[in-house]
């Protein structure tokens, strides 16, 4: 029995550099629950002794908590990110997309949207003009990324930009 679920309209296949990815086989209307997230609870100390590969399609859900995918890779797990992508949170688990999607798009979210940990920071690869390079834990932080995912974080991190007060920006949320 699968922990995560994937859309009937997605498929797992080839993705280039990124090795596989999930890609819409029918247009996806904006809105739509494309996947979602299941695996076990782990604090941060059972979290950091896993291997390297379950920990970077694990979400984190809380600070010091993580969702920790299960042993072996499901479809959902193969959401790629995207600096510019077309699918955000809705609660901690669910993806969703955040426009229409057409058949053959591939599916991807920002990393952005759910992690402010460094436990899967690495230089990008996603080709889009809006590319950032190089993925953190810290990019929730910058302010073009939160107006532009305004809604779309995942709940975790929705409740920590409310929490925050930026000189700048005035209170989040």
């Amino acid at each position: 029995m699968l922990l995560s679920w994937l859309i009937d309209d997605a498929e797992v296949r080839p993705a280039g550099a990124p090795g596989l990815g999930v890609f819409a086989t029918a247009d996806i209307p904006a809105g739509s629950v494309v996947a979602a997230f299941g695996g076990h609870m782990a604090d941060r100390a059972t979290f950091e002794a896993l291997p390297g590969h379950r920990q970077v399609h694990s979400l984190q859900v809380a600070d010091g908590h993580f969702l920790v995918c299960p042993a072996e890779p499901e479809p959902a797990d193969h959401l790629n990110h995207s600096c510019e992508p077309n699918c955000g949170f809705q609660g901690n688990v669910l993806i969703v997309t955040m426009r229409d999607v057409a058949r053959g798009e591939e599916l991807t979210f920002d990393y952005a949207m759910c992690d402010s940990d460094p436990y899967d920071e690495f230089e990008c690869a996603c080709g889009s003009s809006g590319c950032r390079r190089k993925v953190t834990g810290n990019d929730w932080m910058l302010p073009e990324l939160r107006g532009r995912y305004r809604g779309w974080f995942s709940s975790y991190l929705g409740h920590r930009i409310d929490e925050l007060v930026d000189d700048t920006d005035g209170p989040l949320g």
